[in-house]
């Protein structure tokens, strides 16, 4: 098997390429994204990777942590447990990334009906696709997001406001006007496909839940 070399050994000292050598290997994207909002374990890193290999998923973090863009830390009581999280350097690419998502939404060979999205996935993409709008009043949801295809994935709680720009966070919102649980692909056609609010489960202020739904809808 021939010696994989960097694009720098080759004697090119530009700092674009060996960025997108960081990033750009198969994998590595959708792992980085399932930790922008905050560490997971190893199981559920494996679960929200589609198609990854407990293997492949191994050898990755590896790469990533010696790289310096993923690092290994201990959950706080009662799951005292090893976790993955990003580096503060690594958390410096959301806005490049958000910036590469739009770029990619024209791309002619992209075809997004064919498949779905992760909990942390749907999250990043409504930060990315919110439109630059304030919402007044603010609305503050609740989502209980988890992916249908996993049978044993866990469900993510995460606490949503907007009132100058949205924001989303992972953690509880004791605070919610009203909570959305249910598969975050179905999220998904809600937000972006007209798929009906009636398709998750709501509890509480359905109506500020549907302003959120019209900020997404087209122009």
């Amino acid at each position: 098997m021939p010696v994989k070399r960097s694009y720098a050994e080759h004697g090119d000292a530009c700092a674009t390429a060996h960025g997108m050598e960081l990033i750009g290997e198969k994998w590595t994207h959708p792992i980085l994204r399932e930790l922008m909002l905050g560490p997971k374990r190893f199981g559920e890193l494996e679960a929200s990777v589609r198609g990854i290999t407990p293997a492949v998923l191994s050898a990755r973090l590896r790469e990533l942590e010696a790289s310096g863009l993923v690092r290994r830390v201990t959950l706080p009581p009662p799951a005292r447990t090893t976790a993955y999280d990003l580096t503060p350097w690594a958390r410096e690419l959301r806005p490049i990334f958000r910036t590469l998502a739009h770029w990619a939404h024209r791309s002619p060979t992209w075809h997004p009906e064919s498949g779905g999205l992760t909990p942390d996935g749907i999250v990043e993409s409504m930060l990315t696709m919110a439109p630059p709008v304030a919402l007044d009043p603010p609305v503050v949801l609740a989502l209980r997001l988890r992916d249908d295809r996993e049978p044993a994935a866990e469900t993510y709680d995460y606490r949503l406001t907007w009132g100058d720009a949205l924001d989303i966070t992972r953690s509880p919102a004791p605070d919610a006007a009203a909570t959305v649980t249910g598969d975050s692909t179905t999220w998904t056609g809600v937000l972006y496909s007209g798929v009906a609010l009636a398709a998750m489960t709501v509890t509480g202020d359905a109506a500020e839940v549907q302003r959120l739904v019209a900020a997404f809808a087209p122009a």
